[in-house]
C-alpha cells in the first residue's frame, strides 16, 4: 500500500463537522451519505479474485451490531463473483478472544479483515501484523490505535461528542448534575466521544455525578441507571454516546417516578417511541441525537473491495452523521418497528422484519 498526499488530522473541530440531514438520504442513505476523506489516498495492490474476506466484529450483543451484520451480508451477496468466502468471526465482548480471532483469519490467509474493535489498542498490533502480511485491514465503526492498518471508516467520535457535549450543555442552561451511560468497557468510540464531550463541557458548570459502562445494551442500562437513581437524589441530564443506553435510563427514571431529562445518543428508534409516547406529560423530556449509521460495513467492504481491485480509498472515510432533535424527529421515527431498529440504514422494512422477527 502506498499513501499518497499530506496527512491531515482526523480530529477537526466539532464546529467543522458539518451534519448531514438523514432525510436527504432517506432513499438511499449510502449513495447521499457525506463522508469527508482524510489522511491522504491509499492505493492497493491488485491481487487475483475471487478474494476471501474476514470480519472481526468484536461482539454481537446488540441490534445495532445485527443491523450492521445483515448490511454486510446483503452487500457481499451483491459482489458474489469477486467474494469466495466472507468469514466472520465473534469476539463475543472479550479483548482477547477478539485478538485470536484476527490471528485465525491471518492463519486462514484471508485477503482482507474488516474489523470493529473491542480496543482500539489491543488490536492495533494484530492488525500491523496482517498489513505487514499483504492483507487489507479495514477498522470501521470503532478507531484503532496508530495508522498500522489500511483504511478506516466510520464517523468521527470526538468530533460527536463535542457536539452532543455542546447540545447538553446548551439544553441544560450550561449548569446542572448529570450521569453518563457509555458502552463496552475499555472501547475506544466511547472513550474518543467522551473526550470531545469534556472539551465541550469546559466553561460550564455542569457536574459530572459519574459514568458507567453500560453495554450499549438498553435492559443492561435501565439497571445501571437504577443504581445511579438510587444514589443521587438529583439528575439534571443523561449524556449516551447510543440511545439504546438513552433509552433503558429514561425507561429507569419512569420507573422509580423521576422526571425525564435531557439525553444524548444516536439514532435508536426506541428512544424515538419513548419520546412520541411520554413527551406530553414530560415537560423535561428533550434529546439530541446523532446518527451512526449500520451501513458502515457496507463503506467498509467497498474500500477492501477497491483496494484488492488495484483502485483507491481515503486513508479515513470520515462519515458525517445525522442530527435528529424533537423538532424533526417525525421525519426518522419507525412507529410499525420494533426498538431496536437504527433508522439510519439501507435495509428495507422487509428485512428489518425479518432481523427482529
Amino acid at each position: 500500500m502506498t499513501v499518497k498526499a499530506t496527512r491531515r488530522t482526523m480530529l477537526a473541530g466539532a464546529a467543522a463537522l458539518a451534519l448531514a440531514p438523514l432525510a436527504a438520504r432517506a432513499a438511499d442513505p449510502i449513495a447521499n451519505a457525506k463522508i469527508t476523506p482524510l489522511g491522504g489516498m491509499v492505493t492497493g495492490k491488485q491481487k487475483k479474485g475471487p478474494w476471501r474476506i474476514g470480519f472481526s466484529n468484536g461482539f454481537s450483543g446488540n441490534s445495532w451490531r445485527a443491523m450492521c451484520l445483515a448490511a454486510l451480508k446483503q452487500e457481499a451477496a451483491a459482489h458474489k463473483a469477486q467474494i469466495a468466502d466472507l468469514i466472520i468471526v465473534d469476539g463475543q465482548g472479550d479483548i482477547t478472544k477478539q485478538v485470536n480471532d484476527i490471528e485465525g483469519l491471518i492463519n486462514q490467509q484471508v485477503d482482507a479483515i474488516l474489523c470493529i474493535p473491542n480496543s482500539g489498542s489491543a488490536v492495533a498490533n494484530v492488525l500491523r501484523d496482517a498489513t505487514k502480511e499483504g492483507i487489507v485491514t479495514v477498522p470501521f465503526n470503532l478507531p484503532v490505535d496508530g495508522e498500522a492498518w489500511t483504511t478506516y471508516a466510520g464517523t468521527d467520535p470526538t468530533n460527536k461528542g463535542m457536539a452532543l457535549g455542546q447540545w447538553l450543555a446548551k439544553a441544560l442552561g450550561g449548569k446542572g448534575k448529570i450521569v453518563g451511560l457509555g458502552g463496552l468497557p475499555g472501547n475506544s468510540y466511547t472513550a474518543a466521544c467522551w473526550a470531545g464531550t469534556k472539551e465541550a463541557f469546559k466553561g460550564t458548570d455542569i457536574e459530572v455525578l459519574a459514568m458507567k459502562d453500560a453495554f450499549w445494551e438498553e435492559d443492561r442500562a435501565k439497571v445501571v441507571m437504577a443504581d445511579l437513581i438510587a444514589a443521587y437524589p438529583q439528575i439534571d441530564g443523561i449524556w449516551c454516546d447510543g440511545a439504546q443506553d438513552a433509552t433503558g435510563a429514561c425507561k429507569a427514571l419512569l420507573a422509580a417516578n423521576r422526571p425525564l431529562v435531557p439525553v444524548t445518543g444516536d439514532d435508536y428508534n426506541g428512544l424515538l417511541k419513548l419520546y412520541a409516547a411520554d413527551k406530553a406529560s414530560q415537560p423535561k423530556f428533550d434529546f439530541g441525537l446523532m446518527s451512526e449509521p449500520t451501513w458502515e460495513s457496507v463503506i467498509a467492504l467497498r474500500a477492501a473491495l477497491t483496494l484488492l481491485g488495484g483502485g483507491s480509498v481515503a486513508k479515513r472515510q470520515i462519515i458525517q452523521p445525522g442530527f435528529i432533535t424533537p423538532a424533526n424527529y417525525r421525519q426518522y421515527i419507525k412507529a410499525d418497528m420494533p426498538d431496536g431498529v437504527f433508522v439510519d440504514t439501507n435495509l428495507d422494512d422487509a428485512t428489518l422484519k425479518r432481523i427482529f422477527g
